[in-house]
């Protein structure tokens, strides 16, 4: 059987995950996005920024955590297109990035690598990139329609990259001790999936600063429990 993406034969899920060619892609994208938000130069930049708490944790952490970080089923970070993706809008917000703490070419660098890997999922995996990175059909009739240039172009737009699970630095931190220590990894896994669930059922609320949304109750279930960690 080929793992190649989008081969007629590739099963969407498997134990209701995405299949492992589609996993492959997202644990080189989540290596990339790690590689990033660690570096002490990147910490800052709004495309990057993961809670401190887990980023303490996370660069001292061993090799083999960053890669059970990376294995998440799903990516760390979210894609969110600009509504308005003329060329005009989107220079705009160009000329606005170069005073981050990361060059605007590095950001697009990791821009244009993500919005390729998530076109290929549209055109190849159907319903992949809402289960990985969040997009809703109009995103994804967007991706579809974008040429090379227009690709290019948007990777530049200081909105396009968030990490996942805003305002949840407590996940955060329950995530970067997990993949240290190798434990509950798998718990930590269902649970982020159930934030990103219930956060897309609530309204956004609006702050000060990076958009962040309203922080749902959640729960641990007990021990040996089948419940999901809602």
């Amino acid at each position: 059987m080929s793992d190649r993406i989008g081969a007629p034969d590739a099963g969407l899920y498997q134990g209701n995950l995405l299949n492992p060619a589609v996993r492959r892609e997202i644990a080189g994208l989540n290596r990339l996005f790690l590689d990033r938000a660690l570096h002490p130069r990147h910490r800052t930049d709004v495309w990057f920024g993961l809670p401190a708490a887990a980023v303490t944790r996370l660069a001292v952490a061993p090799q083999e955590a960053r890669e059970r970080a990376a294995a998440c089923p799903i990516a760390l970070f979210e894609i969110r297109l600009p509504d308005d993706a003329g060329p005009r809008s989107i220079a705009e917000d160009d000329d606005t990035s170069s005073g981050q703490d990361l060059g605007p070419e590095a950001r697009r660098a990791f821009g244009v690598t993500a919005l390729g890997v998530a076109r290929s999922l549209v055109e190849g995996v159907p319903l992949a990139t809402r289960i990985a990175f969040g997009l809703d059909a109009r995103a994804e009739a967007q991706l579809c329609a974008m040429t090379l240039s227009d690709s290019y172009r948007v990777a530049a737009w200081t909105g396009l990259i968030r990490p996942r699970w805003p305002g949840h630095d407590r996940y955060w931190s329950l995530f970067a001790d997990a993949v240290t220590r190798g434990e509950a990894v798998h718990w930590v896994y269902t649970a982020g999936l159930c934030l990103l669930a219930q956060c897309e059922r609530q309204p956004p609320t609006v702050v000060h600063g990076p958009r962040t949304r309203v922080r749902p109750a959640h729960r641990r279930p007990p021990p040996g429990s089948a419940e999901v960690p809602c």
